[in-house]
């Protein structure tokens, strides 16, 4: 019998246990996975298009967990029949990244079967365990080893058998291993057992009793909140009153607020939390990842891949100031990455304010979505004469200006602010713009900018690929028979500095690009009228 036979002959017996069971949650991609879709009555369609996603064992196992988590936190009103229903996830392999991949979702509390289909009896040797005083399996000291419960192999010659071992598993708790084996009477017990690398990688705790302090700016006082932290505060009273909302936590740091979420606040490693949280969009929940910018990399081909989902990530730890004493990194250059999903949602708010009344709205889209926090010092802006519209994304006014235009992103715009009422004192008239939205850009705001001649763009990021670059390559596609000239005021890779007056950004580093852009060399000591 073929390695195909065999494989088809472990399916067909499966499918016979799954209807018999009547266990309607299997995740299971591939050939032998659509034909079981095709042939079953009753099977969840959500988790069916789930696994025509899943590229891996790995990928499969993540949506299968988001969806399920997703099930769990449903309100009452809202739960699906037979959410009592065991989750079962069938793979065809057995590799070390899978068995770490299993032990992070069992750490997040996981319940599934995961049915290992060995259809040529790969993993079967056995060994004597002196210390427990038994036969173990080779694969099982991996499971055990990581708190899964690995039952011994059944032959697929014993369905019954099979059906009973899968019923006794639905009743316990966590993750559970169980794996079938191809026909004996046609396979030679394997001489070898392939050798499953274990993979060094950190354990993701969900307790945060032995995390290391926060590090902070040293331009911020110790009882002093950072911009950051007050938003999450905010962030977090609101979310107990957006139901259909789950938080995804892959930040070190102590959630605090959010814990006030209860069973919506679930831990999660960084590697597969876009796939759990495609897999919890899929069933209703709106997933919102809190992710630190320095992670954002990590999840660059899942975000590619889950492009037409509805997420929503809250990017913390972004810009300088969190950087510590570390060289720059992805903290500083994210928004260059971000621009590259068109898809994609980007909000950089300039006030705590502005961050609760922008994440609702990211959270009421259809499309992904991203709001970035900084770890500036706590700031309020002043209200705008033209607030932003909170059905639109769109940026605002802060000052209106003809001589010189201020575009800001993030907390900026405050230095920006400033600025501008000392130029107005030596009698220039300078507009301040709260872009508010990196992606999509507010096109009228910078249209009216251009107007002035002349633009400055204010951002905590790169002076590459960020706000800056974006205004200039608007500017030179879409403003013609206007000369205007453009400078931008951002974080420059050559500083390892961790102050923002080095880089410029503060209202004396924002003066010094004006007097340039206006061509000022001598610091007027009143205004001109």
């Amino acid at each position: 019998m073929s390695q195909y036979d065999n494989l088809e002959e472990v399916s067909e017996v499966l499918t016979e246990t799954l209807q018999a069971l009547s266990f309607r949650d299997v995740a299971w991609r591939g050939f032998y996975g659509d034909r079981y879709y095709s042939q079953v009555r009753r099977y969840s369609h959500s988790l069916a298009s789930l696994a025509s996603l899943a590229s891996s064992d790995v990928a499969l196992c993540h949506l299968a967990a988001g969806w399920k988590r997703a099930r769990a936190v449903l309100p009452s009103g809202l739960s699906l029949i037979g959410n009592e229903q065991p989750l079962v996830i069938v793979i065809n392999d057995l590799s070390s990244l899978l068995f770490h991949t299993l032990e992070t979702l069992r750490q997040g509390r996981l319940e599934a079967i995961v049915v290992f289909l060995d259809p040529q009896r790969r993993y079967i040797g056995n060994f004597y365990d002196e210390k427990a005083k038994e036969i173990c399996s080779y694969p099982g000291i991996f499971a055990a080893a990581r708190h899964i419960l690995y039952p011994p192999p059944v032959d697929v010659d014993h369905p019954k058998r099979l059906c009973n071992m899968m019923a006794i598993l639905s009743q316990e708790r966590g993750i559970k291993i169980l794996h079938i084996l191809g026909s004996a009477l046609t396979q030679n017990s394997a001489s070898s057992i392939p050798r499953l690398k274990s993979q060094s990688s950190e354990r993701f705790s969900a307790s945060f009793a032995t995390e290391p302090a926060v590090k902070r700016s040293p331009k911020l006082k110790p009882g002093d909140l950072t911009f950051e932290q007050s938003a999450l505060n905010r962030i977090a009273i609101d979310l107990q009153n957006v139901p259909l909302v789950s938080c995804l936590w892959t930040s070190p740091k102590d959630p605090k607020q959010f814990r006030r979420l209860h069973n919506r606040l679930q831990f999660s490693p960084v590697d597969g939390v876009v796939l759990q949280a495609v897999g919890m969009a899929a069933s209703g929940i709106h997933p919102l990842i809190v992710l630190t910018a320095a992670d954002m990399p990590k999840v660059l081909s899942e975000l590619f891949a889950m492009a037409p989902f509805p997420i929503t990530i809250l990017l913390t730890d972004a810009g300088l100031t969190s950087q510590g004493d570390l060289l720059p990194n992805a903290n500083f250059h994210d928004l260059a990455i971000l621009r590259s999903f068109e898809h994609m949602q980007v909000g950089v708010p300039s006030d705590e304010e502005e961050a609760r009344s922008m994440l609702l709205n990211l959270l009421a889209s259809s499309t992904p979505g991203l709001l970035r926090l900084s770890s500036t010092p706590a700031v309020g802006l002043p209200s705008a004469k033209h607030a932003r519209a909170k059905t639109k994304l769109q940026g605002r006014c802060l000052h209106e200006g003809q001589d010189l235009a201020f575009i800001c992103l993030g907390s900026m715009a405050y230095h920006a602010l400033l600025a501008s009422r000392t130029l107005e004192s030596w009698g220039y008239k300078t507009a301040v713009y709260d872009m508010g939205w990196l992606n999509p850009l507010d096109t009228a705001i910078l249209e009216k900018a251009a107007k002035t001649g002349r633009i400055i763009t204010v951002e905590e990021h790169s002076t590459v690929g960020g706000l800056g670059s974006a205004v200039a390559e608007y500017i030179l596609q879409h403003v013609e028979n206007q000369c205007v000239q453009l400078r931008s005021a951002g974080l420059k890779s050559e500083l390892y500095s961790t102050s923002l007056e080095d880089h410029g950004l503060s209202m004396e580093g924002l003066l010094e690009y004006a007097k340039d852009i206006l061509q000022i060399e001598h610091t007027p000591s009143s205004a001109n009228g």
